[in-house]
């Protein structure tokens, strides 16, 4: 059996929350950013995806609540606040403390952890866009 078989025989229920949350958003944007430009279609659509990812997650991760802060906000990503103990590894995990949501306060191995559980939904996300992208193209005549 393929790995893709497993995946569709075997579906998994954080993947079904996160694929139910991102519909739900495109559908609140079609309606709401229909007369909007297309950079600010791009955005609000890249809000909806970071946002269902987060709500999939839930509250129990850094970067989820970091996210989720942020869209309630809705403004720019702001930095997060510095550690207060001063310590800090050398200079290669801060690119990775810039990508994660929420890892400038992070220790190094709670950021990997993090870092680990944000990738596995970021390719839950890509995953679900490239088949909403394929079912619209093969609709499409």
């Amino acid at each position: 059996m393929t790995e893709e078989q497993k995946e569709a025989s075997n579906p998994n229920p954080r993947n079904a929350m996160q694929a139910f949350h991102f519909l739900r958003a495109l559908a609140r944007l079609r309606t709401a950013a229909s007369s909007a430009s297309l950079g600010r279609r791009c955005r609000a659509i890249r809000r909806a995806a970071y946002s269902s990812m987060a709500s999939a997650s839930g509250r129990r991760r850094i970067w989820s609540r970091a996210v989720l802060r942020r869209g309630a906000r809705r403004v720019s990503p702001a930095p997060c606040s510095r550690r207060t103990d001063g310590k800090r590894e050398p200079g290669t995990t801060d690119e990775l403390r810039r990508l994660v949501p929420g890892g400038e306060a992070m220790d190094f191995c709670t950021l990997l952890e993090e870092t680990a559980d944000f990738i596995d939904r970021l390719s839950t996300q890509v995953r679900l866009m490239g088949d909403i992208a394929d079912h619209l193209t093969k609709r499409s005549p």
